[in-house]
């Protein structure tokens, strides 16, 4: 698996960047990767690589 580095950041905190959005980062759902059910290596999303997700598990 890739780091959560390396992926884009969710819309939400993509959003949150720019100036009067930061509240946000609270509404991004993405904290973790979501692998689709019964398909192993296949997800249906991924985490959010904004750094400030960076520091959870």
């Amino acid at each position: 698996m890739t780091d959560a580095a390396d992926q884009p950041a969710s819309p939400e905190c993509t959003l949150a960047a720019r100036s009067g959005y930061q509240n946000l980062h609270a509404h991004c759902r993405q904290t973790r990767d979501l692998p689709l059910p019964f398909a192993f290596g296949i997800l249906l999303q991924r985490r959010c690589g904004c750094p400030c997700h960076a520091a959870r598990p």
